[in-house]
């Protein structure tokens, strides 16, 4: 099995042109640069260096695989910022069903406030009055409100102390 660290040791011993210049920027010493390459050329069954004393050149197996070195490396740079980001920024793709009346009337000015403070967070809203499964449906997030009919979901309240009662004088209620 290759090992990520033989091959950013490959690519930067073929970049600098020497073992220890190689093992001076990694902090190792010389011979393990010089193992990790040896295990590499092993696994690869190929020589990807022609040494001397003096000298350490690409042979033309080593010329032709460093490109794919480099941008296996460079792909899985990319892939490591993809994924951490930055840390006091958020990003990503959120999806968010909530009740139609709520989306129109309460939830829309929040939503373009908190657009503009995370501008790379890509928001989509599920505006229905049927109730989500967020386990079958595509949504990390569901808001509703009343009593859950389902007790397997997890549900935190967002404006407990907000309990509202419906009256109506004896008259209208006969109307």
């Amino acid at each position: 099995m290759i090992r990520l660290e033989d091959v950013t040791l490959f690519v930067r011993s073929a970049a600098l042109g020497s073992f220890s210049s190689a093992a001076r920027e990694a902090d190792i010493l010389p011979g393990q640069v010089s193992a990790a390459v040896n295990r590499l050329e092993r696994d690869l069954n190929k020589r990807l260096f022609a040494r001397s004393t003096r000298s350490l050149r690409l042979t033309a197996e080593g010329e032709t695989w460093l490109p794919y070195a480099q941008e296996m490396l460079t792909i899985l740079q990319a892939g490591t910022e993809r994924l951490q980001g930055s840390e006091d920024e958020m990003q990503g793709e959120l999806k968010i069903a909530i009740p139609s009346d709520i989306g129109r009337n309460i939830i829309l000015p929040v939503i373009t406030a908190f657009c503009e403070k995370h501008p790379k967070i890509s928001l989509r809203l599920f505006m229905s009055d049927q109730v989500s499964d967020v386990f079958r449906d595509p949504v990390d997030v569901a808001i509703r409100y009343g009593t859950l009919e389902n007790s397997s979901y997890v549900a935190l309240p967002l404006a407990e102390d907000n309990r509202r009662v419906l009256t109506a004088s004896p008259a209208y209620i006969n109307k």
